[in-house]
């Protein structure tokens, strides 16, 4: 099943499921950032052993730089006290990076969601406002 794109408020979001959750947080007053905050999990490098790969039709030596794995999580609070990752299904690389980023959210003691329907992310935003993180009145 393909995610469906959707537009909500000149934003473009990659699922239904991430403009419900965008609007969910907006309606209760949230303060949130999209897509705003990348992590470094493993650091790139410059190989120094010889390394031969199967690419682009031909098995050859690779030398190039081997780029760092990140992760751009959906919603995160300002402070960082909260990370919302909305995933209705997951790829095959999710998984591995999800505990990566889990592992790095330990030193920051940042509270993660891994929502999957509309229910998992109206508790989320249930869970955000009971506990007070983050959230400003609106006057």
């Amino acid at each position: 099943m393909i995610s469906k794109r959707t537009t909500v408020d000149g934003i473009k979001f990659r699922s239904k499921l991430e403009a419900y959750t965008y609007k969910k947080l907006k309606a209760a007053g949230i303060p949130f950032e999209y897509e705003e905050q990348s992590f470094e999990l493993y650091p790139g490098f410059k190989p120094t052993v010889e390394c031969w790969e199967h690419r682009y039709g031909s098995f050859r030596k690779r030398e190039t730089k081997v780029r760092p794995i990140t992760y751009t999580p959906d919603f995160t609070c300002p402070e960082l006290k909260w990370v919302i990752e909305v995933k209705g299904r997951a790829n095959e690389r999710f998984p591995l990076v999800w505990k990566m980023f889990r592992a790095r959210a330990e030193a920051t003691r940042s509270k993660l969601f891994l929502p999957s329907c509309e229910k998992d992310v109206d508790l989320v935003v249930q869970i955000i406002l009971e506990s007070n993180d983050s959230v400003r009145k609106k006057s």
